[in-house]
């Protein structure tokens, strides 16, 4: 390729440009300046002031910091932080120059929406440590910098990694052209890329990068490698320096862990992306595609560029199989493993360990029992623990985003009739997905599917369920009436339809905007004309606003801004919105269990008073439950006492706690505390009220024996030093895709399971199948063994699970 040469000149900061007379002569349409800058050859803008700090995140592809890093990049931003992001791939596996330009054009569109400011950048190619990058300065925010080093990019599922072959095996690499590319390309060794990217750490306060500690094909090998790069480097920094290492793809299948703003200005920024690269942005506003998969969840380990560490270093973790709520256990020499209920206990740890191998081969890793040391071997299609040999191909196994293993013989491992199972790798579901995290967001127990009310006002109540929709972050809600009788097609009783523009520098989910990630759902009766209406709760003004969509019987109404509360009632901290009512009033209430900063949760109500006023009030000497309460609102035969049970983990072991407290005659108090025996446990629980029954509730809890199922108990929380009662094993349900509740009319009961279909997924989906209502016929002491009713909704379930409790 052609060097620069001596058409190159040097300014007074030592920062070197492409001449303009050189840049004519190259292509007569495109002038580079350099604007705004002051030229060391790392130095910020000249209107840039860093002095908050500088966040310096380094990733592999031009998607990586949205999907993964953010939202810490625009929080820095938003608290006066430069922001210097490095990209040091371009475009994608194989990709043309006209495919980089594109990515390039994503980001600086994601990241002009990041601060606010309209999509217009300086460009600019600059030599560091003596190699050219082109460099991106946002013109109304200075603080903002991309760098793109352009080296060509890796497979991601299999195949030749580049930046592994730099690193590892002393290769040099060509990278795209430069500038707009007019420019020649530049060629990187190991050396000259660590002298590169040393320069740029030089600048940070904090340091930002992906998981190094996996091995392909877990994580994009790409992503890996430019995490081991960056500590690497970072660790001959001569100044102490935090840095947080990102996982990318594994979390997908991991619990939520963002709401409210957050969440949704990250998924305006990646739809901003997305919208340029690829141009379909439905896979971002959905959950159940990669990209959407990833808009929620943002996971990071913190240390220190002190710690000094080898590029890789073996991080043991659970193997949670998601079709059996099972972990993979370690059952000694010469044995196979085994599934079994998962207990933290070291014999469920497995280290995938890094086998020697070209870059990008499929067979790359051993599965290593960090309880025995010992490796898990395939002979003839059966499994055994023995002693790990480095170039044994029995022990050659393949780990594969998505939470697919591969065996030896490129079958694939999961799970058939509770039991660890080998089969071909073609029509998989959920069974043969595994996650290093549990509970997943299978086992997830603060997302709810459906909510029941009488909406039509018929005397029955009917399932109520809220979809995402594709076209922008609003929703739609559907109705089945007559549920008892399924004898109705749900429909659409409001649309939500909330649209997202691309090229806007403002949130699309403003203070007076319905959007599901920021939405809470509550159904319930609340205008007391004896027909339930849907409630919204979402942040607004450091508080909840809460909008009532009326039910006219057959939709439900516009939103209407029932009350705003004040900050006591902060949406970022209320753990949960319970709906009740009360003798003294037709119209329900809302109770809110609020986090305090001392992790202990106080109560509110919100509702009217005797003179028909909407106002909030705190419940007083209620401030003893903890940051996982889960509350229920029952039913009493007393009529002036209202019921709640509060559910909490007892200790370590998660043994559940029940409390039961109450309204009484005007006044709040708190009763009895009952310990459930130790198979209630409170990650593989579920428990809803009976609906009707005197203050008793019903518990779902994984049949761990057998080909699993769920089984069902009864407990009355008025006799607390009772003990559950069981009642039926349910062996066509299973329990971490089904939420259980009990309806009842006055011609009869019913146990309703909101569950997904066990669906066959492609190897790029975490999780899919169309949602289903299940209805098991119940008399309060008695459940029908075989369900009445199984009936497949127009909805994709992942879709339609919504966050009922911010805290597990």
């Amino acid at each position: 390729m052609t060097a620069l040469g001596n058409n190159t000149k040097k300014n007074r900061g030592g920062c070197t440009h492409v001449s303009t007379s050189s840049l004519v002569r190259l292509s007569r349409a495109v002038l580079l300046l350099c604007l705004g800058f002051v030229c060391s050859a790392t130095a910020r803008g000249s209107t840039a002031d860093c002095s908050a700090g500088t966040l310096v995140t380094v990733v592999a592809h031009l998607d990586d910091d949205l999907l993964f890093v953010e939202p810490a990049i625009s929080e820095r931003l938003r608290a006066g932080w430069c922001v210097t992001t490095v990209h040091l791939i371009g475009g994608a596996n194989g990709a043309n120059f006209a495919y980089v330009q594109k990515r390039e054009e994503g980001s600086r569109l994601a990241y002009a929406r990041a601060a606010g400011v309209p999509n217009a950048w300086d460009e600019s190619t600059l030599k560091i440590a003596g190699q050219p990058v082109y460099q991106l300065t946002l013109k109304a925010q200075p603080r903002v910098r991309l760098l793109e080093l352009r080296l060509p990019g890796g497979a991601v599922r299999g195949g030749r990694v580049p930046l592994a072959l730099l690193w590892d095996q002393g290769a040099t690499l060509t990278t795209y052209p430069m500038g707009r590319g007019e420019l020649p390309a530049a060629r990187y060794t190991r050396d000259s890329l660590s002298a590169v990217l040393r320069e740029i750490l030089q600048d940070a306060t904090s340091i930002a990068t992906l998981n190094p500690d996996t091995v392909p094909f877990i994580e994009h090998p790409d992503h890996i490698y430019a995490a081991r790069i960056t500590r690497h480097l970072a660790q001959t920094l001569d100044r102490s320096l935090p840095i947080g290492y990102y996982t990318t793809y594994p979390t997908g299948n991991w619990p939520t862990t963002l709401f409210g703003d957050t969440a949704q200005r990250k998924r305006d920024l990646a739809a901003s992306y997305f919208s340029v690269d690829g141009g379909d942005v439905a896979h971002v506003f959905g959950e159940y595609q990669w990209d959407g998969n990833w808009v929620l969840r943002n996971y990071v380990r913190n240390d220190t560029n002190r710690h000094k560490v080898q590029d890789f270093v073996a991080l043991p973790s659970v193997l949670f199989n998601a079709g059996s709520n099972q972990c993979l256990t370690s059952t000694g020499a010469g044995r196979a493993p085994a599934l079994s209920p998962c207990d933290d206990s070291v014999g469920q740890q497995w280290i995938w360990e890094p086998r020697a191998s070209y870059a990008g081969n499929q067979h790359n890793a051993a599965l290593v029992s960090a309880s025995t040391g010992l490796c898990v071997g395939e002979h003839d299609g059966a499994l055994a623990e023995e002693p790990c040999e480095e170039w044994k191909a029995a022990q050659r196994w393949t780990p594969w985003d998505f939470g697919l293993i591969f065996t030896p013989s490129r079958r694939c491992l999961g799970e058939e009739h509770n039991r660890l199972h080998i089969r071909g790798c073609a029509s998989l579901t959920t069974r043969y997905r595994w996650s290093a995290a549990r509970p997943t967001r299978a086992t997830d127990l603060r997302l709810a599917g459906a909510m029941y009310g009488d909406v039509a006002g018929q005397g029955s109540p009917s399932a109520v369920y809220v979809q995402r929709r594709p076209d922008g972050p609003g929703f739609d809600i559907y109705v089945q009436t007559s549920i008892l009788q399924l004898s109705e097609t749900p429909d659409n009783w409001y649309s939500n339809a909330v649209r997202f523009d691309s090229h806007a520098t403002e949130p699309t989910c403003n203070a007076d905007t319905l959007c599901f990630d920021s939405a809470r759902f509550l159904v319930g009766d609340f205008d007391g004309d004896g027909r339930a209406d849907l409630m919204v709760a979402t942040p607004r003004h450091g508080g909840t606003a809460f909008w009532l969509l009326k039910s006219n019987g057959s939709r439900f109404l516009e939103p209407t801004l029932w009350f705003q509360s004040d900050d006591n009632i902060s949406a970022d901290h209320a753990q949960q919105y319970v709906s009740f009512a009360t003798a003294e009033s037709p119209s329900e209430k809302i109770l809110i269990a609020v986090l305090r900063s001392d992790n202990a949760v106080e109560l509110w109500t919100v509702g009217a008073d005797r003179d028909g006023h909407i106002q909030q009030t705190k419940v007083p000497g209620a401030h003893r439950f903890t940051s996982d309460v889960q509350i229920l609102s029952l039913r009493s035969d007393r009529q002036r006492f209202t019921p709640f049970v509060a559910v909490e983990s007892a200790d370590k072991s998660r043994r559940m706690t029940v409390t039961q407290f109450g309204f009484d005659s005007g006044h709040w108090s708190i009763g009895e505390t009952a310990l459930l025996p130790p198979l209630f446990k409170r990650d593989t629980t579920r428990i809803t009220n009976d609906a009707g029954a005197e203050m008793s509730v019903v518990i779902a809890v994984p049949h761990l024996a057998g080909p699993g199922g769920v089984d069902v108990w009864k407990w009355s929380v008025a006799r607390p030093a009772s003990e559950p009662v069981f009642m039926k094993y349910l062996r066509e349900i299973r329990w971490q895709d089904a939420a259980p509740t009990v309806v009842r009319d006055a011609k009869g009961t019913a146990l309703f399971f909101y569950e997904r279909a066990d669906a066959i997924l492609t190897n790029t989906l975490f999780t899919s199948g169309n949602a289903t209502l299940v209805r098991y016929p119940f008399n309060g002491n008695d459940i029908q063994g075989m369900p009445t009713g199984s009936f497949a909704l127009p909805a994709v379930y992942s879709e339609s699970l919504w966050l009922e409790r911010l805290f597990q």
